[in-house]
């Protein structure tokens, strides 16, 4: 099997995690998805969540559906499949979180690199987990970060601004919060549920 394919598309919304679906497809036929395809899925979640829950902000509505879909993956996944789903909704979480969302605040001009630190640090049992699971099919985390790049950026960029509006601060003032309040952040951002107990159980 060349790849576990998209299974979990995105993790890493700045209060809770959120995760994807149709992954399955891509499993079942044991292709390697295209950042397109990728993007396609981000805005089939981002269409139902809109659809389904008005009035939340864009950011909260596609968490709440992204992670009714992931224990729905769950579910569906075959066991001996759970634990490699899993790790990549880890590193999906990583990526976003200590990579893109790092970039979009730099671009601002404000540094969080304590806050990927803090990130890195309050979520290395999962980290590591996922790395040993990708070490075993002699796979690489980078794979991951490049194929959901673009669908990162669109996602990292909708949640600051949802943030902003939220608590009445420009993009640079939440940029700084995020890093002022690294531990707190950091831990606020959870793996869902069925998400998390797959991957220490594999």
């Amino acid at each position: 099997m060349k790849s576990a394919g998209i299974t979990v598309i995105l993790i890493g919304i700045a209060v809770a995690g959120f995760a994807g679906y149709e992954g399955l497809k891509w499993l079942q036929k044991q292709n390697q998805p295209t950042a397109a395809d990728v993007t396609k899925q981000v805005d089939a979640v981002r269409a139902e969540a809109t659809q389904k829950h008005p009035g939340m902000s864009q950011t909260d509505a596609m968490k709440k559906v992204a992670a009714a879909k992931a224990a729905d993956t769950m579910r569906e996944t075959s066991p001996g499949q759970r634990s490699k789903v899993a790790a990549e909704a880890v590193f999906g979480a990583y990526f976003m979180n200590t990579r893109v969302r790092q970039a979009h605040c730099r671009q601002l001009g404000v540094e969080i690199a304590g806050f990927a630190s803090a990130y890195e640090r309050i979520h290395a049992e999962e980290l590591a987990k996922a790395k040993a699971i990708y070490a075993e099919q002699g796979r690489s985390p980078e794979e991951f970060a490049t194929l959901l790049g673009p669908a990162m950026q669109r996602m990292v960029e909708q949640d600051m601004r949802d943030i902003a509006q939220g608590r009445g601060m420009s993009p640079e003032k939440t940029c700084t919060a995020f890093n002022d309040n690294a531990d707190a952040f950091a831990r606020a951002i959870q793996l869902p549920a069925a998400i998390r107990q797959a991957l220490m159980a594999g």
